[in-house]
């Protein structure tokens, strides 16, 4: 009697691999819009928790130093002046993509605010931790066929946190960005200062469902 778990070949007998370690298919989401056709969510209007600002060097301040406000041109019937190339690219500080921040202004900021949070630390349990483009980029799945993405999950006492991987084809498509597709994207910053302030402010808010 043969032990279990073995096959019989051509002269040799060959263990079976544990059923524990036999590859097993990458779970997937369905992207079928028609799967998640139903009634809307309820959600709670967000609410403002906090805010942080981040200056032209990416440092992080704990406060509303670089809040800003929408201050539309004069409507007196003349197109606004605007020269959305000035300062480039002479003047322009290019971000460096390379420096991935993911959460470190988030978490830096629920780690000053512990003591002030709605409940104390403990309403975080069963909250999601991450960016608002990363829930956007979630959501709109089975709607955006041609870009994939990454996403890093970590749950800890509770909270679940989310983190945007970059994937190998996003960093080949951005190392290849042209530059003409550079400037187009500093002439939108640069329409943003005109219409607000200068510098770039970041505001908290909170939604939960009922």
């Amino acid at each position: 009697m043969e032990p279990r778990g073995t096959k019989r070949g051509a002269g040799k007998v060959e263990v079976a691999e544990p059923r524990n370690k036999l590859p097993r298919p990458a779970p997937s989401l369905p992207t079928d819009p028609a799967l998640y056709s139903g009634p809307f969510p309820f959600y709670r209007r967000p609410s403002q928790m906090g805010c942080f600002s981040l200056d032209a060097q990416r440092q992080y301040h704990g406060d509303a130093q670089a809040l800003r406000y929408y201050s539309p041109p004069p409507t007196n019937g003349q197109c606004p002046n605007f020269d959305l190339r000035d300062g480039y690219p002479d003047r322009y500080q290019p971000r460096d993509e390379e420096v991935r921040e993911g959460l470190d202004h988030l978490l830096r900021w629920l780690l000053e605010h512990r003591g002030r949070l709605e409940g104390g630390p403990s309403w975080l349990t069963g909250a999601i931790v991450t960016w608002r483009g990363h829930l956007t980029k979630l959501l709109t799945t089975p709607y955006e066929r041609q870009e994939g993405w990454q996403l890093a999950a970590s749950r800890f006492q509770g909270t679940l946190y989310l983190s945007e991987v970059e994937t190998p084809a996003a960093r080949a498509q951005r190392l290849a960005r042209p530059p003409l597709l550079r400037e187009l994207m500093y002439m939108g910053y640069k329409f943003e200062q005109y219409m607000c302030a200068a510098a770039w402010e970041t505001t908290l808010c909170s939604s939960q469902g009922r």
